[in-house]
């Protein structure tokens, strides 16, 4: 990713730039800059972003199908393979497509407005009129009129957009597909919408084309989306959801449209100075490199990969430090984990814990060292003395050990300065991993039987259930190994169901042994968000949701992710490969990735020759990541304790802290 390291507030003079679709707003801003740089060759397109764009534009037909057999009337303007395959080309201006292309797309524009001008209840495949003033065009699946005038668009994504409802509320406002209107929306106190800030930012694009050509629905500012789920998910697109920064250093909660058009206009700028660069070399480009996790399918990230990591390397490398924290590291002089880890632990936990310790710095030059603290920040500041006299600081010549360039940060306090900290000396320092500050002896709950639980999933669903049962006892009630439960059958909601009916009926039967012999139970998995939000969205839709949630809100279920987390530090992304290496453990295949088995689950519900294999591996993989977590586990709870502590990594920043 990129971002400025200038006044974001600064516009440039933006007519020249060629005309953006939705994809640049959502995007890192990389994509706008480099495409327009072009610095060197852009990276393949990887097996597993390919079949995700594949499956994307066959979903597409699959819905614009479905929609045809409700909606005979409805006007369809381009075949949805291809319309599927332009609004992919990777946000590449409209001007770089062959003119060919061109001409269609100006016969689709001008179809569109003939429907328009028509009444046409629903035009799928349309393109709106280019809005020159906002340097716009766009192309949005699904037009739908509104009950009074004016439109409002649809799109269709390959991926959920709902989920279980937690817990009591007004619920997902969904339209059928044969009745795709806002107008007869109704909350559904079942589900709650996912909010995918791309698909929202994409909707909030062709709302302002809407607007520019004066298109749009006059009662609010709503878009939909036609994920899997099979329903319109309609969305406000002014309701205030998204934190953001605000001028006053507070999170303020700002709505889709005012998000969107601050990163549209903001690219439009990095696009504009991008052309006065490659005409003066003199004038830099308004944006410098920041790792996040879209690097990993960028096709530029070659061009980023190599300046990230010069010298000490950015302090973007270590893990849950993104943009804000970034530019907020950058603005005290903190531009690489060399520096990073040269801050004073000690100051640090005071500015984390909300001590502004820049009065106490300004009056060492000015006051005695025996100035008592009240008098220097104030004697109504009680929490403050509180956290300074546990710190060890009475009086104000204390101060004189506080590191000023760590202090400088009570500008705008960051609650993990201190683990940042130990995270840029664990990634410098030369050993594999450290145990966290205070923690003597690694802990790991542990069982009489233990199962290691991973599942394996689509975006259309789960399809593989995957269970290894450890006995750590003198109990012979079950046998131990892997087990998997999966199913090959084309994907619906009936299958899914079925599975992991039959899951769960064996892991409740195996609790249920295993507590009537008075042996303790546990079940582990690694990092379980994506596990519970499969477990509670298929619960959901039977009689075992209050059963899953109570497995999940128990002591049985552990996640050996916030177990490794809490207690070793490594200065690298701890995902479940990176932390079972620690273990010794390692994949049999050396392709084994998230992305890959999606690969490989097409080629296993294909009726190719290649299907057999692919089930194969995948079984295999499956069972592979339920091994690492038990290799992990026995690690953690016998060597991991040997691992120095983090507070062994000294660092000389000048002041003497540690």
């Amino acid at each position: 990713m990129l971002r400025t390291i200038q006044n974001v507030a600064t516009r440039y003079d933006v007519s020249a730039v060629p005309l953006q679709g939705g994809y640049v707003a959502k995007q890192c801003p990389v994509r706008a800059q480099w495409d327009a740089l072009e610095p060197c060759d852009q990276l393949p397109h990887s097996a597993a972003l390919e079949r995700r764009l594949t499956r994307g534009r066959e979903f597409e037909a699959r819905i614009v199908s479905e929609l045809a057999e409700h909606h005979p009337g409805a006007i369809i303007l381009a075949n949805p393979d291809q319309h599927g395959k332009n609004r992919a080309s990777q946000g590449r201006p409209n001007q770089d497509q062959p003119s060919q292309d061109q001409h269609s797309r100006a016969e689709r524009e001008a179809a569109t407005l003939t429907a328009i001008a028509a009444g046409a209840a629903v035009i799928i495949g349309g393109r709106l009129p280019a809005d020159l003033a906002g340097r716009r065009v766009g192309e949005p699946d699904l037009l739908v009129a509104a009950a009074g005038s004016g439109y409002r668009p649809v799109d269709i994504k390959h991926h959920r957009s709902l989920d279980a409802q937690d817990s009591p509320g007004q619920g997902a406002l969904c339209s059928p597909l044969d009745a795709l209107t806002l107008e007869s929306a109704v909350p559904d106190p079942a589900v709650t919408p996912r909010r995918n800030r791309g698909d929202l930012l994409q909707l909030a694009h062709y709302q302002r084309m809407l607007e520019a050509a004066g298109l749009a629905a006059a009662d609010g500012r709503h878009g939909g989306i036609i994920g899997v789920d099979g329903v319109v998910v309609w969305y406000d697109l002014d309701a205030p959801i998204w934190p953001t920064p605000s001028s006053s250093g507070r999170r303020k909660l700002r709505s889709t449209m005012a998000v969107y058009d601050f990163e549209f206009a903001f690219r439009l700028d990095i696009i504009a100075v991008s052309a006065r660069h490659r005409a003066d070399p003199a004038v830099p480009p308004l944006v410098v490199p920041v790792r996040i996790g879209e690097c990993a399918q960028c096709p530029w990230w070659s061009a980023c990969e190599p300046r990230l990591a010069a010298g000490a390397g950015d302090v973007s490398l270590l893990p849950r430090i993104g943009w804000r924290e970034w530019q907020q590291h950058r603005r005290h002089g903190t531009t690489d984990r060399a520096a990073l880890a040269a801050l004073d632990h000690r100051t640090a936990r005071l500015v984390a814990a909300g001590v502004d310790l820049r009065p106490l710095l300004a009056a060492l030059d000015s006051q005695p060292d025996d100035t008592p603290l009240p008098a220097v920040i104030g004697p109504r500041r009680r929490a403050q003395l509180g956290r300074l006299a546990a710190a060890g600081l009475s009086a104000l010549g204390d101060a004189r050990g506080l590191c000023p360039r760590t202090a400088s940060y009570s500008d705008a306090p960051m609650l993990d300065l201190p683990r940042q900290i130990d995270l840029a000396r664990a990634a410098l320092g030369d050993r594999p991993a450290y145990r966290s500050r205070g923690v003597d002896l690694v802990e790991v709950p542990r069982g009489d039987l233990e199962v290691d639980i991973d599942m394996e999933n689509t975006e259309e669903g789960v399809y593989l259930w995957g269970a290894m049962v450890t006995i750590r006892s003198r109990w012979d009630g079950v046998p131990a190994g892997y087990r998997g439960f999966r199913t090959w059958e084309p994907m619906t909601s009936q299958v899914e169901a079925d599975l992991f009916a039959s899951f769960w009926h064996w892991l409740s039967g195996l609790r249920s042994a295993v507590a009537d012999a008075g042996l303790t139970f546990r079940a582990y998995c690694y990092n379980a968000s994506a596990e519970n939000t499969q477990l509670r969205r298929i619960a959901a839709d039977g009689t075992l949701a209050p059963e899953v949630a109570a497995f999940i809100g128990s002591d049985q279920w552990v996640d050996l992710y916030r177990i490794f987390d809490s207690q070793i530090v490594t200065g690298h992304p701890a995902g479940l490969k990176t932390a079972a290496a620690l273990a010794g453990f390692s994949w049999e295949a050396a392709d084994a990735s998230g992305d890959q088995s999606m690969v490989r689950y097409d080629e296993a519900v294909g009726p190719s020759a290649g299907a057999e294999p692919a089930r194969d591996w995948l079984l295999a993989y499956n069972r592979n990541d339920t091994q690492a977590t038990l290799a992990l586990r026995e690690w953690l709870d016998n060597a991991a304790s040997a691992c120095p502590p983090i507070e062994s990594e000294r660092w000389n920043d000048g002041m003497g802290g540690s």
